[in-house]
């Protein structure tokens, strides 16, 4: 079984290409990433009310939940990928600077996700042993909100609008 096979079947929600009209695949990854902008503000007002075991639980739901929003991404682009989508390919036959614009984009989106991840990890751990402050696990919350704003703009400007 090929590798993309098995990320295609690992969830069973259809990736459109950019500019079709199935925006599920979209408003999925949304509304995970979402939900984790609930689970760290839960993790900093925890921490902040010296509740450390609470945070950290909250820190590994967004993480989770960060995880997860990559890994659906990854499948959407390893399904475009096998629809014939490149940086500078386009199946459909319009402008090939679609899957440039598309794969750009939300790779340095994704890039900044997973960067996310590995920092709410590493503030965690420092949090757990004591290295670290309520006020750590506040700035990487500013951060993951800032993660998740930026995905308010590009989910509208790369899924919502027509590109072909």
């Amino acid at each position: 079984m090929k590798l993309h096979n098995r990320f295609r079947n690992l969830f069973d929600i259809p990736a459109p290409p950019p500019g079709s009209a199935d925006y599920s695949f979209g408003i999925v990854m949304t509304v995970v990433l979402l939900t984790s902008s609930l689970t760290i503000i839960a993790a900093v007002l925890a921490a902040q009310a010296g509740r450390k075991t609470s945070a950290l639980r909250w820190l590994g739901a967004t993480m989770l939940l960060g995880t997860l929003f990559a890994a659906l991404h990854l499948r959407e682009w390893i399904a475009m990928i096998g629809e014939g989508w490149r940086p500078f390919r386009n199946p459909l036959g319009g402008t090939p600077l679609v899957g440039a614009t598309f794969f750009s984009v939300t790779g340095l989106h994704l890039l900044h996700v997973l960067i996310g991840v590995i920092v709410i990890a590493v503030i965690a751990l420092g949090y757990r042993r004591g290295r670290f402050e309520p006020g750590h696990v506040e700035t990487v919350g500013l951060y993951w909100h800032f993660v998740d704003l930026v995905w308010m703009f590009v989910f509208p400007l790369i899924y919502l609008m027509n590109m072909r």
